[in-house]
């Protein structure tokens, strides 16, 4: 089954989503692009596909992937 994979990742000093052909927004905190990485992911589950979520941290490593949906 195909899947669809966002990421919270920091571009200089703001946050930004990513996925597959995107990037967007410049959020001035982590959660901020979080919240609003959640709220995209809402979207692809309301048809049916699992959402993984990929966090970066402060410290610029890359947690381990969450499965929203």
């Amino acid at each position: 089954m195909t899947e669809v994979h966002y990421g919270v990742v920091r571009v200089g000093d703001r946050w930004s989503i990513i996925g597959d052909n995107l990037r967007f927004g410049a959020y001035e905190t982590r959660d901020a692009a979080r919240a609003a990485a959640l709220r995209l992911a809402e979207h692809p589950a309301g048809l049916g596909l699992p959402v993984v979520m990929h966090e970066q941290e402060d410290d610029w490593m890359l947690r381990r992937p969450t499965v929203l949906s």
